[in-house]
């Protein structure tokens, strides 16, 4: 309409068709089609409106309208290239704006996979067909200790393995090649050389044509899972070896793991447990002691250790324990149950008993050597001439007792070999095996008899050497001794005779030494004892019982 107005105003004598055309192109152009052939439409009616101002007015020639209708079929089909046009730009411009937006998302996709890639604490790898390396992404790299992947582009990747590995990183690639997935467990080093396990996963990575046209890897650190997985086989054969009682139980006290010690102290060897509770392995008086303070104390304390007393499943017996409780927890620091390693005690009391009974006895023996000294230095004082020789005398008299107690304390105070002790007590006095002859069968003297014998000895040893046949260069000793018979009811015979010595008469006076030989022998062996001054060396004889002498047969 304003093309006819302005073709009315200013071009009336022209041609009134050809100002409409690019008005109805850049209707079709901004409105579409259906816009373009009403503005045809409506060019047609305007321009033929202006035409009735032209000779012949008011109607229009056969000329003018077979213009009109050329103009307006002319126009239709301009109009129709022009909507095609616009279709292919707006097909260019969605096309356009569709690759933008397809770049946009592309580039966001590969900057997520690249930082996927480089966050990844797995080693991530693309080989080719022939095992080779192509791509290793950046998280892999600093996994495997690569400053510069341009250095092992193109190495094969299974030669990274040694031993097993290398044979399972050989299968998978050839597997992959033919188109199948495969995993393995392995160990292998990094650039720099250390040392880790990697469980590996390889598939086939498949071209357009469905056919495999490279190789991923994926290769995880496992190294911190194999160590605890080891360090727990480790405790695990530690608790299954232990001699100690190892267990666990639930947080109500139901038993889940024994230990095969566990098993054998108390009397379950193969069988089941899953029916026992913490309890049932104590008496009712430790069992409430347990169940009241212990448990408790390991919930407040986390631990608890003490002595305590198993019962045996079969026998019943109490069996003394050194008890220590745990709790077992998760990750997150929660109680799940309860640990114990428990030790056999029955050992240490046994010891302890022992120990208790050897301090009673060495009690006892100190006492018995002390009133043995005691009598001793009494006496030795009471017939001593002087001072100086009361001193000779005790001193060598409290040697002898401790030839007798070294021989006591080798057998722990419970007998004394007579053989032993009569050499500890002569060896002071003169050469065994040449003047000083000892003769007899094995014999455990009983700790008393002992003592007194050795002070026997020592007497008679001293008496030769002063007055009898160890005076002289030519004179000799002989001691013997003999059972007759058997068992405690047979006889003890013990016999001292000397030998080549200066001519022998009684005493005219019985000293301190023969009173010590015969009284007290015959005291502590409950028999005869004599001395007999004969002509050819003095003869000391003492005549017992022999299970009042010395231990006989299964005596302790």
């Amino acid at each position: 309409m304003a093309v006819a107005l302005l073709r009315f105003a200013l071009f009336a004598e022209f041609a009134p068709w050809f100002l409409f055309t690019p008005a109805v192109v850049v209707v079709t152009l901004t409105l579409g089609g259906g816009a373009g052939m009403w503005a045809t439409l409506l060019s047609t009616l305007c321009a033929g409106s202006v035409l009735l101002d032209v000779p012949p007015r008011g109607v229009l020639s056969p000329t003018q309208w077979a213009a009109s209708a050329f103009y307006a079929v002319t126009t239709s089909g301009l109009v129709g290239l022009v909507v095609a046009l616009r279709r292919a730009l707006l097909d260019s411009d969605a096309a356009r704006r569709d690759l933008v937006r397809a770049a946009t998302t592309a580039a966001e996709r590969e900057a997520f996979l690249e930082s996927v890639l480089s966050s990844s604490t797995d080693c991530i790898k693309v080989l080719d067909l022939d095992g080779k390396l192509a791509f290793m992404s950046e998280g892999g790299q600093n996994v495997m200790e690569v400053s510069d992947f341009n250095a092992i582009a193109g190495c094969p990747w299974p030669d990274f393995w040694t031993g097993s590995g290398h044979a399972e990183a050989v299968a998978a690639v050839q597997g992959a090649r033919e188109g199948h997935s495969a995993s393995f467990v392995g160990r292998a080093g990094t650039l720099r050389g250390t040392l880790k396990w990697w469980h590996v996963a390889v598939s086939p990575i498949l071209g357009p044509d469905g056919a495999p046209h490279s190789i991923l890897s994926v290769s995880r650190d496992i190294t911190a899972l194999r160590e605890s997985e080891e360090e727990r086989d480790r405790f695990v054969r530690l608790a299954e070896n232990s001699t100690d009682f190892i267990g666990m139980a639930h947080v109500d006290g139901r038993m889940f793991y024994m230990n095969d010690a566990a098993r054998r102290l108390v009397g379950l060897d193969g069988a089941e447990i899953p029916t026992l509770r913490i309890t049932d392995f104590f008496p009712p008086e430790d069992a409430s002691t347990v169940a009241g303070e212990v448990l408790p104390a390991v919930v407040r304390d986390g631990h608890w250790v003490g002595e305590l007393r198993f019962r045996h499943f079969v026998t019943g017996e109490l069996i003394p324990v050194l008890h220590s409780v745990f709790p077992v927890t998760d990750p997150d620091g929660r109680t799940l149950g309860y640990g114990t390693v428990t030790r056999d005690f029955r050992a240490r009391k046994r010891a302890e008993e022992d120990l208790h009974f050897m301090n009673g006895e060495l009690a006892h023996r100190l006492k018995n050597v002390l009133a043995v000294v005691q009598s001793v230095a009494l006496q030795t004082l009471r017939n001593a001439s002087d001072l100086r020789s009361a001193s000779q005398d005790l001193s060598a008299r409290l040697v002898a007792l401790g030839a007798a107690t070294d021989v006591l304390t080798g057998a722990s105070w419970r007998s004394a070999d007579l053989h032993a002790l009569a050499e500890r007590a002569l060896a002071p006095h003169g050469a065994l095996g040449t003047r000083i002859l000892l003769d007899g069968p094995r014999v455990a003297l009983q700790p008393q008899v002992a003592v007194a014998l050795a002070l026997a000895l020592h007497e008679l040893a001293t008496n030769a050497a002063k007055y009898g046949a160890l005076s002289t260069d030519a004179g000799h000793v002989g001691l013997s001794w003999q059972v007759d018979g058997a068992g405690p009811e047979a006889r003890f015979r013990l016999a001292w005779r000397e030998r080549d010595g200066p001519p022998v008469a009684a005493p005219t006076r019985r000293g301190f030494g023969s009173t010590l030989i015969e009284r007290s022998l015959r005291a502590y062996f409950g028999g005869t004892a004599a001395t007999a001054f004969l002509p050819g060396g003095l003869e000391f004889t003492l005549d017992a019982r022999l299970g009042d002498a010395a231990l006989v047969g299964g005596d302790p």
